[in-house]
């Protein structure tokens, strides 16, 4: 019958198995087997290396199967036959136990490849822990150098999780005991934080239980050691470093994989500022506090600098769309430090972030040319992205498909036996000399030194900004890598802004816009407003030169980043440049939502960043009447789409702001509220929306009887606002 999925050759592997294992032979052995605990300590350490010999000149698999079962038998029942001295390269033991990772690897059967697995990781308890460190440290570099591209070897791969899956669970005390490298904090735990991420969701697993059980050790052992209670945290340094190792490699699926290890880790709020006591902020930081905040800050802006520059590269891989979330997601952890006015930078060293040497990247400069601090990088670029692009013919290159099956796992045109050619042992594990040095493992301090700058929040939106809006018109260009790469770099932007932005609970000082918003937008907002419409706001001659339209994935992720890059009080400066004029805005969003605009995502999109407008305008400007009739229009428009309900539900989203913005006549306290305005401007505001009560109710009660619960929700929320008006 065999497992599900198992090809023809493993379920014939298994049956022969099974008639070898219940056969008369198979019997005596075990009887034989049963009697060795009898003999004295030196007749069973005799036995060793005839198990060797027998495993590595065996020339079929229910040989080499029956060794890695009697391994196993006498692991349990005579332990002490294991305990051999010696030099690991004459040592009979360590030579079994690499001779079952060599057959664990080269095995063609699944059946026989996991009693060697088995028999490795019992085998593992006995033998000396060096030379386990040294397995464990070979089969990391397997993986390593097996995943992606041409070197993709899924058997190695599967081989060395399965290698180490079989030590954490069956030797797991190993873990307690990293020796003078800590290889298992150092090497085998981080790069099963990475392989919990294969594409392989068998490899994956075996990777999981690793880290979970492996790790449980080396955290509750002591070898574990370093700031909080996460193990992911205490091993921060090495984790990082692995992912660099991974995100400088030639494989692009371990680049990915590694975005997406360190995405996990932003999630889980390590690659972030540490939690901070706000009581007591006359006591000063304690000197663990403040180690623990610049090894997490460290650690931030080393990422950013090598994801920043794989970015800022031409050439596109399949997958670098994760890359840009990664660094989007890292940066806005940290950026939020810059705007909220309560933040205790006293935890970094330093009174403001400004003189914080150890801070990733600083909000407060406004300089489009420096990607970091006073560098000067898109000023003395040579060309923009977009040119390298059309330049490099080769520039995106897809990854090399590699079918599992290509490998020699043992189909039906092989031979069913063959012995192993153990010669090539040596290539895997080395000369004893070769096994492990110092230098194979770096220092560590607990600190990742950083050889960068600090990265500025204005560079990283320019960079951002570029990328999302490279041209299309190179021959060499695939569309299926470019338009999701790009799009991620949009919403990447959109995250980012939007992460600048403080939470409602915050302060209402910190809510209010600073100039570096107002920069932002300025530099920003011209370029998105000219991607999303034919002719920009200054272009009143409907003669003009026509731009090249951009697919409606990237129109709606431009209208998502105006939306975030909106500031506070938008359109009240009188020195604000056409992109600020709110009634302007307004119509380019009731033109993007009118019904002459086939793709709905472009149609919610514009919904949503009038929202934003009618929450985030300047209440000398929302009050004009052009604007007000114009965003009620933008609803109108919206509620005529009878299909995607999430069109419906963005413009009645667009309403609820609108009559937040206006409050009612009990608002009589001078307070600030949602929207920045006070009592006396929600006055004048709902004043200016009263005239319009009745179509809005029209407009609300008609959307009470949607199918969609969350339409009818939002069309709830304004019917109930609209109760207290007069």
């Amino acid at each position: 019958d065999g497992a599900p999925g198992a090809s023809g050759y493993d379920r014939l592997e298994r049956l022969r198995l099974q008639m070898a294992q219940s056969g008369p032979i198979a019997g005596a052995l075990t009887k034989c087997l049963g009697l060795i605990r009898f003999l004295d300590a030196d007749a069973q350490k005799r036995i060793i290396p005839h198990l060797d010999a027998a495993l590595r000149q065996g020339a079929g698999f229910a040989t080499r199967a029956a060794v890695a079962d009697a391994v196993t038998s006498l692991c349990s029942s005579s332990p002490s036959a294991f305990k051999i001295a010696g030099h690991s390269s004459t040592n009979p033991t360590v030579r079994l136990l690499r001779a079952l990772y060599f057959a664990s690897e080269r095995e063609k059967g699944a059946g026989a490849r996991d009693k060697m697995a088995h028999a490795l990781g019992s085998l593992a308890e006995l033998a000396p822990g060096h030379s386990v460190r040294v397995l464990a440290l070979r089969a990391c570099e397997r993986y390593s150098a097996s995943v992606g591209g041409t070197n993709n070897d899924p058997a190695a791969r599967r081989a060395a999780a399965a290698a180490l899956r079989s030590i954490a669970v069956r030797a797991s005390t190993q873990f307690s005991d990293g020796g003078s490298n800590d290889v298992w904090c150092r090497r085998v735990l981080p790069l099963a934080f990475l392989g919990r991420k294969d594409d392989d969701k068998k490899v994956a697993s075996l990777w999981e239980e690793v880290w979970d059980e492996g790790g449980t050790v080396a955290n509750t052992g002591g070898a574990a050691e370093g700031f909080g209670v996460l193990l992911e945290e205490k091993l921060l340094s090495s984790l990082v470093r692995t992912c660099m190792d991974a995100l400088d490699d030639v494989s692009w699926s371990r680049r990915v994989t590694a975005c997406e290890a360190l995405i996990e880790l932003a999630d889980m709020n390590v690659l972030s500022p540490a939690p901070r006591s706000t009581k007591d902020e006359t006591k000063p930081v304690s000197t663990r506090s403040l180690h623990r905040e610049r090894r997490r800050a460290q650690a931030s802006a080393e990422v950013l600098a090598i994801c920043t520059r794989m970015i800022a590269k031409s050439r596109l891989w399949a997958g670098k769309n994760v890359l840009v979330k990664a660094t989007a997601k890292i940066a806005s952890k940290w950026a939020i430090l810059g705007v909220i006015e309560d933040t205790d930078m006293k935890i970094f060293g330093s009174e403001e972030a400004g003189n914080c040497e150890w801070m990733p990247i600083r909000t407060e400069i406004e300089d489009w040319n420096s990607l970091f601090v006073d560098d000067k990088w898109f000023k003395d670029s040579s060309s923009s992205s977009s040119s390298m692009l059309e330049e490099d013919k080769s520039i995106i290159v897809e990854a090399k498909s590699f079918d599992a099956s290509d490998v020699k796992n043992g189909s039906g045109n092989e031979e069913e036996e063959s012995d192993l050619d153990f010669k090539d042992e040596d290539k895997i594990f080395g000369s004893e000399k070769l096994m492990i040095s110092s230098s194979d493992l770096p220092d560590d301090d607990g600190d990742i030194p950083t050889s960068y700058g600090a990265l500025t929040v204005s560079g990283l939106c320019r960079l951002l900004l570029e990328q999302g809006l490279l041209s299309t018109k190179a021959a060499a260009i695939d569309n299926e890598i470019l338009l999701p790469y790009r799009a991620e770099a949009l919403q990447a932007l959109s995250d980012l802004l939007n992460s600048l932005r403080p939470a409602p609970s915050s302060s209402n000082k910190a809510q209010l816009a600073s100039t570096h918003d107002i920069y932002l937008y300025s530099m920003i907002a011209p370029t998105l407003i000219s991607e999303v419409c034919i002719k920009t706001l200054s272009d009143s001659n409907d003669a003009a030169p026509k731009k090249e339209t951009q697919p409606p994935l990237i129109t709606a992720r431009c209208l998502g980043c105006l939306s975030a890059v909106m500031w506070q009080g938008i359109g009240d400066r009188e020195d604000g440049n056409e992109a600020e004029n709110v009634a302007a805005l307004s119509k380019i969003f009731l033109e993007l939502c009118g019904g002459k605009q086939p793709a709905w995502t472009v149609r919610e999109a514009a919904a949503l960043a009038a929202c934003s407008l009618a929450e985030r305008a300047a209440p000398s400007r929302i009050c004009k009447h052009v604007t007000i009739t114009t965003l009620l229009e933008c609803t109108i428009q919206t509620q005529k789409d009878r299909k995607f309900w999430r069109v419906r539900m963005a413009g009645l989203k667009l309403l609820h702001a609108l009559v937040n913005r206006a409050g009612s006549f009990s608002d009589a306290s001078g307070s600030v509220v949602a929207g920045g305005s006070d009592a006396a401007d929600r006055q004048l505001i709902l004043e200016a929306v009263l005239p319009e009560k009745e179509r809005i109710q029209k407009i609300a009660r008609s959307s009470l009887t949607d199918n969609e619960a969350k339409v009818t929700a939002v069309a709830t929320e304004i019917c109930g606002a609209l109760s207290w008006w007069p």
